[in-house]
């Protein structure tokens, strides 16, 4: 009988042990989870619902999805590429690369491949894309190097564009942006590139953004979300404690940069990793360019405020790591910042570009002109028509 009255002390000692700690654990959340909620305005925290998109506000891009490339238009030309107001029936440059390679807020006859075309009488493809990094212009010329083969083939440089290689769902670079679509994106290992695919495979599957937690989820290999560091605000809030972030938030005295506010400023090009994979992107399409029997060829493209800065003598960050680059590896590298400035002269900037920054039609000639005195300096143009 005493044998069994110790049992029975001891297992109510045990389960006034285990009620004990039950309810310190359930007090010390419930603080945790007041203190976060109400006392903590000065933490910043992950809300991947920010970034979340309604399927309404996804199904208008059903149809330029490419489980591939992220996106790609659809032309109804010999290889999709954009449509040409001429075909001299000459193959000779394909190009490929961003908004400023297509030709944003220009007519099809206006773009710089339209009057390269013309003055050389042969055939310039566009294959620019609006939004594109270089990264998806990689994967996309090697997509289309067999079907469209030419002599020559441009990647179009965008300096801004360090910032989109290490972004694989737009919405975490630019939240506003007219694409908020999900991407793939490279990797450099052991000075290799490994392909990280597009996290979403069909149009179907783009519902799923209109879920935080697959957003949530969108954000692993993405340098944008990954960079902010921060914690999410939910069950079991204790866990936030052994977070390092709440930690140095609280350390430096001051709300951290988060999800409300805008993607801080930061200038990739002196960050050692992006530096090397924008590199690394570059050196894969002139050694694909080789394989496939053609010569590529580098633009740095021109925008309104990168003319501005140059007119200004003003610093513009990348510019001189990719001549640079061109230079130590004998790339063919066409300098458009440099060119267009020489060639426009005083010509005001409202002139030279559109509203949105994209050259006009006569920025996109005056670049064409100097473009094609480029190729022929180095032997590249094509010869006279027969």
């Amino acid at each position: 009988m005493t044998a069994i009255r110790r049992t029975a002390g001891k297992s109510r000692r045990a389960i006034l042990v285990v009620l004990t700690a039950a309810v310190s654990l359930s007090a010390a959340e419930l603080t945790c989870f007041l203190f976060f909620h109400l006392l903590g305005e000065r933490f910043a925290f992950a809300n991947p619902e920010l970034y979340t998109r309604a399927p309404e506000r996804t199904a208008g891009f059903a149809r330029g999805f490419d489980a591939e490339l992220g996106w790609e238009p659809r032309f109804d030309t010999a290889f999709g590429e954009r449509r040409r107001p001429r075909d001299y029936e000459r193959p000779f440059l394909a190009t490929f690369g961003d908004s400023h390679t297509y030709c944003d807020e220009v007519g099809d006859a206006e773009t710089w491949q339209g009057y390269l075309s013309d003055v050389l009488e042969a055939d310039v493809l566009n294959f620019g894309v609006s939004g594109y990094g270089p990264d998806q212009a990689l994967l996309r010329y090697r997509r289309l190097a067999p079907r469209a083969p030419t002599p020559l083939v441009a990647l179009g440089l965008g300096l801004e564009n360090i910032n989109r290689i290490v972004n694989r769902y737009r919405p975490f670079y630019y939240r506003d942006t007219g694409l908020p679509l999900p991407k793939p994106r490279f990797v450099l290992e052991e000075n290799r590139l490994r392909l990280l695919p597009n996290p979403v495979r069909s149009p179907v599957e783009l519902e799923r953004l209109a879920d935080p937690e697959f957003v949530a989820a969108l954000g692993e290999g993405d340098a944008w979300y990954e960079r902010r560091d921060l914690p999410r605000r939910r069950f079991p809030y204790l866990a936030l404690l052994l977070e390092p972030a709440i930690w140095r938030q609280a350390a430096g005295g001051g709300r951290a940069a988060g999800d409300d506010d805008p993607v801080p400023r930061a200038n990739l090009w002196r960050e050692r990793e992006p530096r090397e994979l924008y590199f690394a992107i570059m050196d894969a399409f002139a050694k694909d360019a080789e394989s496939a029997g053609s010569r590529a060829l580098f633009v740095v493209q021109p925008g309104r405020a990168l003319l501005g800065a140059r007119r200004e003598n003003r610093g513009i960050p990348g510019y001189a790591r990719v001549l640079r680059r061109c230079e130590e590896r004998a790339y063919a590298c066409f300098d458009g910042v440099e060119a267009l400035h020489r060639a426009a002269g005083d010509t005001p900037l409202g002139e030279l570009f559109q509203r949105g920054g994209h050259a006009s039609a006569l920025g996109n000639r005056l670049m064409a002109e100097a473009l094609a005195g480029f190729l022929r300096e180095r032997g590249l143009a094509p010869g006279p028509s027969g």
